[in-house]
Formats: structure tokens, sequence, C-alpha cells
């Protein structure tokens, strides 16, 4: 029996002023009260109790650190109250690691808004980057990914569907060359999106068929963003992600193509170490994310 245990019954035991009454009162045996004061009283190497088999009563010593004890007791229990409050109430430091650029304007951001409004107590430190962190050398709660997800050694929650798209405005595609095939585009000026497979052929998949196409542009540039807004302009045709362009393609602006052939599929995914004992902030926080994404997606 450990030694907080037993200094637990000890106190009992003083309290309620006999073995029975402490044993009724911790719902446990006689037995097992008088044990952890014989353990506790070897372990101290003095007596803290004198039994007779009518009464019992503290040594001098016993009563000295029966009122020390309790007071430590007490500290403990308000302490683990404490503890348990902060843990079951969303506030303290939360730390992410977010995307840098057009997914988060477009599409986190408001999201951290709201929850800062819902949970003030809740202070934000933010890392926007496109830099992959690892989440417990880098000391972050939570991060935001996208894409396929490529560690499986922590937990990952679903917030959404995202794909790259080919697309281009309709003045663009009328004034040039069909698009049937990826081999096409190399008949086309091209916008490329250099944070996607830097240095590589893009690799278009329908089916069991597998295509690779050269990503050489005249206009490159590590910005989705940017690249949309080429795009708009008229300068050729190009891919961005799903949650850049949606809005361009609702309104007519942008028109997709290549529609049949798929490049990326993956998802957005919050992502954070641990299940067990998952603090309250970080939980309330992906939870929050779950259902704004969800009711983005019916809006």
């Amino acid at each position: 029996m450990d030694t907080l245990r037993c200094r637990q019954i000890f106190c009992q035991v003083v309290k309620e002023g006999s073995f029975s009454a402490a044993a009724r009162k911790l719902q446990t045996s006689k037995a097992m009260i008088s044990r952890a004061v014989s353990q506790l009283e070897e372990d101290l190497n003095v007596r803290l109790l004198y039994r007779t088999t009518r009464k019992m009563s503290p040594t001098e010593e016993g009563l000295a650190y029966f009122e020390r004890c309790q007071m430590l007791l007490e500290d403990f229990e308000t302490l683990d109250k404490s503890v348990r409050a902060k843990h079951q109430t969303a506030e303290g430091k939360l730390r992410i690691s977010i995307p840098s650029e057009a997914f988060s304007i477009e599409s986190l951001v408001p999201h951290l808004f709201s929850f800062m409004r819902a949970y003030p107590k809740v202070e934000f430190d933010i890392f926007a980057g496109d830099r992959y962190v690892d989440i417990v050398d880098d000391g972050f709660d939570v991060a935001i990914r996208i894409g396929a997800l490529k560690d499986a050694s922590y937990i990952a929650r679903k917030l959404g569907d995202v794909q790259l798209q080919f697309c281009a405005t309709p003045t663009y595609l009328s004034n040039n060359e069909t698009i049937h095939q990826p081999s096409d585009l190399l008949q086309h000026q091209l916008i490329v999106d250099s944070i996607y497979r830097p240095g590589q052929p893009w690799v278009f998949k329908k089916g069991d068929q597998s295509v690779s196409v050269k990503a050489d542009g005249y206009f490159k540039v590590n910005s989705p963003m940017i690249v949309c807004e080429a795009l708009l302009n008229g300068f050729g045709v190009g891919m961005c992600p799903s949650f850049v362009i949606q809005k361009y393609i609702n309104s007519g602006q942008l028109i997709t193509v290549l529609d049949e052939w798929e490049l990326m599929r993956g998802g957005i995914y919050a992502i954070y170490s641990h299940r067990q004992h998952l603090s309250t902030k970080v939980r309330l926080f992906v939870d929050h994310l779950i259902q704004s994404f969800a009711e983005k997606s019916v809006a």
C-alpha cells in the first residue's frame, strides 16, 4: 500500500476514534485499516496510536503527525480540484500550426475567430507556415494539415475534403486548343504552383490509367492565391486547391478542365498527439472546427 494512502487511512482513524468506524467510513475492512496504520508506523519507526481492547488514542507523536498530515491532505485535495476544474474548462495557451496562406485566410481564420469569441480565456500562439512540424518535439497542441496523411502515430480528425483542379477563364479556353487529355496541357501556357511536387512531373490518374506531364510553365510561383489571380486574369491554365477556386467556379469566372482525371485528392485534418487525457481546450477547439466545417459545407 502506498504511503499517501496509509496517511489518509491514519487520519481517518484519528478523526473517527476507532478502526471500526474508519473502516465503515472508507468502506473497507478493519484488517485493512489496521494493516495500513501498522505499515505507516513501521515506515516512520514510531508509534502513532495507543491501542487497547477497549479504546484507541493517538500518541503525542501521532497527534502532531495527524495535524500536519491533515493539512497536507487538504492541500492535495485543493490542488486536485483546481487541476480538474482547469482541465474541464477551455483556458490557457493553445499552440497551433496552420498552413501559411490561402487555406488559412479563406477557410480557417474565420473559425479561429469564432472559437476565440466563444472561449475568451484561451490564449492563442499560432505558427503559420508550410514547414512540416513535429507536434510533440515542436511543442504544438494541434496542427492543421492538408492532403494525404503520412504519419499514423497521431490522432487525426477530418475537417473536410480537398483536391487539386485544373481551370482557366472561359475566354482563355475559347481562344486556345481544347483540353481533352493531360498531354494537351503541353500546348498551353501553364500557371504552375511550385509548392506541389516541386521539380517533379504531375501525375494524372483515371481508373487504371496514369499519365505524367512535365510541370514546366512560363509562370511559376509558390502561392496558390497568386496562381488563382493569374488564372483569373487569363494568363493561362493551371491547378489550384478546390478551397481556393470553388467560389470562382460557382460564379463562372473559372471553368475546370480534365475533370475525369485526378491529380491529388486528400483531406483537411486537425492533428493532435494523444487521445487519453486530452485537454479540454484542445478537445473543444477540434470539435468546434469539425462542426464549423460541416456547417460551411451544408450552407
